[in-house]
């Protein structure tokens, strides 16, 4: 089965303690990584990882110094189940082959990169279709 990464799954958990902040408290200041990683029971230097990668895309503002902090700046309905695993997986291939310049060993020969191809593609097309904010919001 196609999973998801922990990296992805932390970020998740991240977005959705934004936006449970934001619904339960008005107005929503920044949150630090430690405290994120306090509050969602994530590692700390991963969960910093992610959040420095959501900041760089836009999705998360972030503010350096000894107040600073992440704050949700983009609507999670514009953002794609896809787009988030791109940005911090990389791909979002379900084989190897599929998201790599390399040949497989097994090129030449295999016959079902076709079949592989076109389930990547409707998987991928499910993945662009469904918001952040239909993930989270249930």
């Amino acid at each position: 089965m196609n999973k998801i990464n922990k990296k992805t799954e932390y970020a998740l958990m991240a977005l959705k303690y934004f936006v449970d902040q934001a619904v339960h408290e008005s107005p929503v200041g920044l949150i630090s990584a430690k405290d994120l990683a306090e509050k969602t029971h994530t590692p700390f230097e991963v969960i910093a990882r992610v959040l420095q990668a959501l900041s760089s895309r836009g999705i998360l503002k972030a503010e350096y110094g000894v107040s600073g902090g992440y704050q949700l700046v983009k609507n999670l309905e514009d953002i794609s189940v896809y787009e988030l695993m791109n940005v911090l997986e990389n791909s979002s291939e379900l084989a190897k082959c599929l998201g790599s310049d390399s040949e497989c060993e097994l090129s030449s020969k295999c016959n079902i990169i076709s079949p592989m191809t076109h389930l990547n593609s409707k998987v991928q097309n499910f993945y662009k279709s469904i918001s952040l904010a239909e993930v989270l919001y249930v």
